[in-house]
């Protein structure tokens, strides 16, 4: 009953503040819902490890390590490795399609962000306004006592005027600190997204030779196992050749055997 006794003296202004608060309070609900879903507060441990597996060159490793994290920071190493695995695209068209898809991630997290940034700005304005209209009609009740004047009558319309204003910074100042608050997570998602992306560029020529490297090994490994493989079929055969023959296996491999 209080409340609705002082939304009702401070005028309309105060319903327009009450619809702005009850917005201001969806968009924070929304952000940590968002930020929880595209895994914003989970660890990030699982960057050092990629980077590292990809400096190594095992690219199917650094693929299944992000593979099992969601979110913008794995999305954009998955495609910064995918275009450094591919030789067939410059290195313009892959910084452009890393800087596509983190643009497009960034885009997402900053979503209904204004919103709060609206209600910082407009709800401090919307008390003053709230304000100066409850002056107007204090000093228009003023005026029509004349000389009846009723210092009582002055001071209550005073004090009702500034009901706005202290609900309009009641509505801005959580929404300017949850501005502020998500813009930093926002902006340090931004920085990891830049850092990991050109770590994972920087690593190519790296990568490249690693990459060479496990070839080489592999064909070494090969050639190891194709002498390996030839070694045995030459002992199988030497030993078929030294393992002494009994009459009936002669006789079949030569039928006038017994003629002689």
């Amino acid at each position: 009953m209080l409340v609705a006794e002082f939304f009702n003296r401070g005028g309309p202004v105060m319903y327009v503040l009450l619809a702005l608060s009850i917005y201001g309070v969806a968009v924070i609900l929304f952000k940590i819902y968002q930020f929880w879903n595209a895994g914003i507060f989970l660890p990030s441990n699982y960057i050092d490890k990629a980077v590292n597996e990809i400096r190594a060159g095992d690219i199917r490793s650094a693929l299944a390590t992000l593979s099992t994290v969601r979110g913008p920071i794995a999305r954009i190493m998955r495609v910064a490795l995918d275009c450094v695995a591919n030789r067939e695209i410059s290195q313009r068209s892959k910084e452009a399609e890393i800087a596509r898809v983190g643009a497009s991630d960034i885009r997402y997290l900053e979503m209904h962000l204004r919103g709060l940034e609206m209600i910082a700005n407009v709800g401090p304005l919307l008390g003053l306004l709230g304000t100066v209209m409850g002056m107007v009609v204090a000093f228009s009740k003023l005026e029509a006592a004349g000389a009846r004047v009723d210092p009582s009558l002055f001071a209550g319309g005073i004090w009702e005027a500034f009901l706005s204003t202290v609900a309009g910074l009641v509505v801005a100042i959580p929404a300017i600190g949850a501005y502020y608050a998500i813009d930093a997570l926002i902006e340090r998602v931004r920085a990891t997204m830049r850092d990991v992306s050109i770590q994972i560029l920087a690593l190519e020529d790296e990568f490249k030779r690693n990459e060479k490297e496990l070839k080489r090994k592999d064909a070494v490994k090969r050639e190891i196992e194709m002498r390996e493989l030839e070694e045995r079929v030459k002992d199988a055969a030497s030993n078929t050749r030294s393992t002494p023959q009994n009459s009936s296996t002669l006789h079949l491999l030569n039928p006038r055997y017994s003629s002689f």
